[in-house]
């Protein structure tokens, strides 16, 4: 059975970025793949401390939440990433995981697992499709680094108000469409 693990990186737990990725998790289900959910806001995470013992060993040293993450995203088939858009990025509770992720390969960046398909789910308040782009094929390239490509971006733009993509048919079928092609 496929296993499929996804993070909020909101702290509207009922905001945009949770329904959509809550969309994606329910076309995987749909599809016969075992699902789980973090709400990284809930989660305790710690900020990596630079000592690149994870990358001769492969886990990191300090002690929180970030080990049962850790271990999800090592037995996932596919990881799904959803954060609003903060500053032209993702929220900081999304970049702390991203952060600690380096125990995915080795001091000489070898990927010590399978590369994991992963879909993106962003949301944001400007109207411009294009407004992050940058920043959005930046976060590819670091996922990429990690054995994590992005084989699907959803995008909610004009989202201000948190209950845009609730309201947003076509938006919420392609999120679960994603999710039940992984």
């Amino acid at each position: 059975m496929k296993k499929l693990v996804a993070f909020v990186g909101s702290p509207r737990k009922n905001g945009n970025t949770a329904t959509l990725v809550d969309e994606v998790i329910r076309g995987a289900q749909d599809a016969g793949t075992k699902t789980t959910l973090f709400n990284l806001y809930d989660a305790k995470i710690k900020p990596c401390q630079g000592c690149l013992v994870c990358r001769k060993t492969g886990y990191c040293t300090l002690q929180d939440d970030f080990q049962n993450i850790f271990e999800h995203i090592i037995e996932a088939d596919v990881v799904v990433f959803g954060s609003p858009v903060y500053v032209w990025q993702i929220t900081a509770q999304m970049k702390l995981l991203w952060d600690r992720l380096c125990g995915l390969f080795d001091e000489n960046f070898k990927l010590r697992y399978p590369t994991k398909s992963t879909i993106m789910v962003y949301s944001q308040g400007n109207p411009t499709p294009e407004a992050f782009k940058a920043s959005f094929q930046s976060n590819e390239a670091v996922l990429k680094m990690l054995g994590l490509n992005v084989v699907d971006t959803i995008l909610l733009t004009g989202g201000s108000d948190p209950s845009t993509a609730a309201n947003n048919k076509d938006l919420l079928l392609r999120a679960y469409e994603a999710g039940k092609a992984v």
